[in-house]
């Protein structure tokens, strides 16, 4: 099924209209912040996102389901590992198909952290599981190349409620195996995201991400030859709606020409639940049956 605006506008009213849950919602979308999960938690996420235009034709024929899981090693120090599911081609066609994509498997150490401050460093390797034969598919989703990043990470807690994050990248592509035809060396690239987020309460976050990636060579792909140039504005939506729960909608809007040719916007769906390893999910409790008032007592005759 194709994501259309309208559901991700009705998505986000949902999100923002749920009822007032627990702890408050603290990540980007995109844009790592220094702050990790904490320790002894995990936190387990499922995330769709489709790449469209505004004349249908145009969109990519491909969509992404990525379950993903957080967990807090120590203090300030996480791992997380994301599982990749490809739809290539459109639902709904005879040539759709499920292809298992890459895995990649991260740590982040947040060696500096002050109350107005804090940094930290990430770094992710990224396991070939998916398909490299598929030239249209960007360098971004699962190529099936061994891929490696370092990202720095800055933030500036103004107060409690609004922060400002700066993450500092550079992506090693690797090359793809395409079979009968000669392989391509994905060129590398450095990224730069800028974002600030606001907590209107202890449930919702609202903010705006800027993404900025510059690849080396204008070929990033064998089909896309002069994309090199990338910068998205992504608005931020999350909104817990139980404990630990958090729901998340937001449409990434392409800005540069390289970028616009691949697709015009993207749509990122999801949600993430986080809890306690040692005591384990949180499951609804039963509310207490309220108790029969005696029957009364007939009059003595």
């Amino acid at each position: 099924m194709i994501a259309r605006p309208s559901i991700l506008a009705l998505v986000a009213a949902v999100s923002l209209l749920a009822p007032a849950a627990w702890a408050k919602p603290y990540r980007a979308m995109v844009t790592r912040t220094a702050e990790t999960t904490r320790s002894g938690n995990m936190e387990l996420g499922l995330r769709y996102q489709g790449f469209f235009a505004l004349d249908s034709d145009k969109s990519l024929p491909y969509h992404q389901v990525s379950p993903s899981i957080r967990w807090g090693i120590l203090d300030n120090l996480e791992a997380n590992v994301y599982f990749e599911v490809l739809g290539l081609g459109m639902p709904g066609q005879s040539d759709f198909e499920i292809a298992f994509g890459d895995i990649p498997l991260g740590l982040q150490w947040t060696f500096l952290e002050t109350r107005p401050f804090a940094l930290a460093a990430y770094a992710r390797v990224t396991f070939p599981t998916g398909p490299s034969n598929q030239d249209a598919i960007p360098p971004s989703l699962s190529d099936g190349t061994w891929d490696y990043e370092g990202t720095l990470v800055g933030e500036l807690r103004v107060s409690k409620d609004l922060r400002f994050m700066l993450n500092a990248s550079y992506l090693h592509q690797g090359t793809r195996d395409r079979g009968a035809l000669p392989d391509f060396d994905v060129p590398d690239a450095v990224q730069l995201g800028v974002a600030g987020t606001y907590n209107l309460d202890n449930f919702t976050l609202v903010g705006l991400e800027i993404i900025g990636r510059r690849y080396f060579e204008p070929a990033i792909t064998p089909v896309w030859t002069n994309n090199a140039n990338q910068v998205e504005i992504i608005p931020v939506v999350r909104r817990e709606v139980s404990p630990g729960l958090v729901l998340e909608a937001v449409a990434g809007i392409a800005v540069t020409p390289d970028l616009s040719s691949i697709y015009q916007f993207r749509v990122l769906l999801g949600g993430t639940y986080e809890f306690d390893l040692a005591s384990g999910p949180r499951l609804p409790e039963d509310k207490p049956e309220k108790s029969k008032p005696a029957p009364k007592k007939k009059p003595k005759r």
